[in-house]
């Protein structure tokens, strides 16, 4: 019987969603800060994101985006689970430092 793949570390998995976009700003959800946490475990993995504002008409695409890249690389069997965290605020210190030079902020 062949070894199981091995599951992504949070940096792999942070790789991962930098290709995901915030989908009203097209900026990366990594560099806009807002991946707030990555666990990975035999259990699983499990993803929290914040919004960029208390009403983010867009915050299901985002979960549904970032939950789709971390399936893709994670092996079939690893439950992928990815949550919105609306008590946590974001604010532009978040900003990755080119993305913050390039907003002027």
């Amino acid at each position: 019987m062949p070894p199981s793949p091995a599951l992504p570390d949070e940096a792999a998995l942070r790789a991962v969603l930098q290709k995901v976009h915030d989908p009203e700003i097209g900026e990366s959800i990594v560099d806009l800060g807002l991946v707030e946490s990555i666990r990975c475990s035999p259990e699983g993995v499990q993803v929290t994101l914040i919004p960029t504002s208390a009403t983010c008409p867009m915050a299901d695409v985002m979960i549904e985006d970032a939950t789709e890249a971390v399936r893709r690389a994670c092996p079939e069997d690893v439950p992928v689970d990815v949550q919105m965290d609306w008590d946590t605020p974001w604010s532009p210190e978040r900003l990755s430092p080119a993305l913050r030079a390039r907003f002027g902020w």
